[in-house]
């Protein structure tokens, strides 16, 4: 064990970037990309353009893209992300464009076809003001008639799981330990990763806030989306109170100016 003296706090993803694929090798991204495609062939079938906000190294966009194909821009507020998300497109090939942005707070050139936000993007928003932000400028962004495709990890999914976020790993130079632990009080979700590099230790604190469906429908319909859906994760059942992943397919109506 590192002695803690020896490591170095940094900010969320800024030291992970460099080993997140290695942390996530466990998510399908192929099946969450046919799933968000599904969604966005029923909901909006000649979408054109995508905008993924918190789109981390890319592996959703590399899959997602080419299945429409979609013009497709993917954004992150940490600039490590995107240059590992830069480095994967252009040894794939991939026509992607990536950039740093943060979504509370962005604007786009064109509105767009279809936004998306998922694996608890938004509930890394500790605050409803910061949901709020989001949710106005990805109105926004959006042509009218334009979908808004998100997830939320809901408080069952931390009361239901919390031990399976109690992992470590390692690949050529980087290794990691992740400790988790959930307060059902205050329903914040905190995650430490120790993080060791060519040699050097870090640590990194990740805080999520489990919010309840009701309180993000709220939220929803005061920004002037209009609901489509909410599904049970990777589903086309209606989300219920216990559900542990939220699956929302919302609208900017059709005659509407931004708000």
């Amino acid at each position: 064990m590192t002695d803690p003296s020896d490591r170095r706090e940094t900010p969320p993803y800024s030291v992970l970037a460099a080993g997140y694929d290695v942390v996530m090798e466990h998510v399908d991204y192929a099946f969450w990309a046919a799933y968000v495609h599904g969604l966005i062939r029923s909901f909006l079938p000649g979408a054109q353009t995508v905008l993924e906000l918190g789109c981390g190294t890319g592996s959703l966009a590399l899959e997602i893209a080419p299945m429409g194909p979609y013009r497709y821009v993917g954004t992150d507020a940490v600039p490590e992300m995107i240059r590992v998300a830069r480095a994967k497109a252009e040894m794939t090939g991939a026509d992607l464009l990536f950039e740093v942005a943060d979504f509370t707070n962005y604007r786009v050139e064109a509105p767009v076809d279809v936004a998306l936000l998922v694996y608890d993007g938004l509930n890394y928003l500790l605050e409803t003001d910061a949901i709020r932000a989001l949710f106005r400028c990805t109105f926004e962004a959006l042509r009218p008639g334009g979908v808004f495709l998100f997830d939320q990890s809901t408080p069952a999914n931390s009361e239901n799981n919390e031990a399976l976020f109690e992992d470590e790993g390692s690949y050529d130079a980087f290794s990691f330990r992740r400790h988790s632990r959930y307060d059902r009080e205050t329903r914040l979700h905190t995650t430490t990763f120790e993080l060791t590099v060519t040699g050097r230790t870090f640590l990194e604190t990740h805080v999520q806030k489990a919010y309840t469906p009701d309180e993000i429908r709220a939220l929803v319909e005061e920004v002037g989306f209009e609901i489509e859906a909410a599904y049970d994760g990777f589903s086309k059942r209606e989300a219920k109170a216990d559900s542990e992943r939220v699956h929302w397919v919302v609208r900017r109506p059709a005659a509407s100016q931004a708000a």
